[in-house]
């Protein structure tokens, strides 16, 4: 495994950044929602990762194309390993609907992709980990000053390990930052190519039923907000906003059926995630499923702004309520 450039994440956040410039700089925010008499599309793409619980728990309900086969439209589904590439897939008009973490949509707001936050998909406090092996030495973060560390850069652990550096005393020049996907944590960890990982729900829970890994910190201290949240095209769903809302109303039925029906659910999701259901098991059960947007969690995509600023990633500043549209939310019956 290659070792990183101290300073190659940022760079390759903005890197993406760049690329997210190039692909989305032809779209633009039109000022209303138009009438709900236009045309229907003739299929919708809903893009989603191992961690996007509720998209799979509805793809494995069939709510979605229970919800649009009525009107004849197609619903496809694409699998992405995390939440970067599937703005990169809004940038280029091949995702509609999606559930990603926090800082993926910050930057893409930046670069210009006109995507709109619609609702949450799950706050979940323990959803970013940091692990080290299960017979590891290092018994605090401080400990791992010099080290090999593996994250997905331009992922929520990304900002959270960061975060979780400075709060110990740390930056980045003090541990090595080695850039892998989630998928890849379990062996970088086992061959000892890296002492650490920080990760996100379900792969923290991975590496412990794996017994590869043990959490050292996890974000239920508070260095972070967890969350999860639903992102919509926005000129899609301004074209079609009926859809959008059916979309979201969709969703709520998968959160009201984790609600009462958390054990059944966590069989759904395993078969559709092909992960074990005891590693689904915490972010199922420990997860707040309501779908509103509240204040703490507008400000927790504050924060991710303002350190995306601070490290010189973010191009071009924005109000971040800009981000967040609820107007489809708001239309369901309470």
């Amino acid at each position: 495994m290659k070792m990183q450039n101290k300073k190659a994440p940022l760079v390759l956040v903005a890197l993406f950044i760049m690329a997210l410039l190039a692909a989305g700089c032809g779209s633009k925010e039109q000022a209303a929602v138009v009438d709900k008499g236009v045309e229907k599309p003739k299929e919708i793409h809903i893009a989603y990762q191992t961690s996007s619980t509720v998209i799979l728990l509805a793809k494995a309900l069939g709510i979605y194309e229970e919800e649009f086969a009525k009107d004849g439209i197609e619903v496809k589904y694409d699998l992405y390993l995390a939440g970067p590439p599937m703005i990169e897939a809004f940038a280029g008009g091949r995702a509609d609907f999606s559930a990603t973490g926090d800082m993926p949509p910050v930057s893409a707001r930046s670069a210009g992709v006109d995507i709109k936050i619609i609702s949450r998909a799950g706050y979940t406090p323990k959803g970013n980990a940091l692990l080290v092996r299960p017979d590891s030495p290092y018994k605090s973060v401080a400990d791992l000053k010099g080290k090999k560390i593996a994250v997905q850069f331009g992922s929520s652990a990304h900002h959270y390990l960061i975060l979780l550096l400075k709060q110990s005393g740390l930056n980045t020049s003090d541990v090595n930052l080695v850039g892998l996907p989630a998928p890849d944590h379990q062996a970088a960890l086992e061959s000892g190519n890296v002492e650490a990982v920080a990760t996100w729900e379900p792969w923290s829970s991975v590496l412990e039923n794996a017994k590869a890994g043990k959490v050292l910190a996890d974000s239920s201290s508070g260095v972070k907000r967890y969350l999860q949240v639903f992102l919509a095209r926005n000129d899609f769903a301004q074209q079609y906003p009926d859809i959008a809302v059916r979309f979201v109303k969709a969703n709520e039925k998968a959160l009201q059926f984790i609600k009462t029906n958390p054990d059944a659910a966590l069989e759904l999701i395993a078969k559709e995630s092909k992960l074990p259901a005891p590693v689904l098991a915490r972010i199922v059960k420990e997860t707040d499923w309501d779908a509103q947007i509240v204040p703490d969690d507008v400000a927790a995509f504050q924060q991710v702004k303002d350190f995306l600023q601070e490290t010189k990633v973010l191009k071009k500043d924005y109000d971040i309520n800009e981000l967040f549209d609820d107007r489809y939310f708001k239309q369901l019956p309470r």
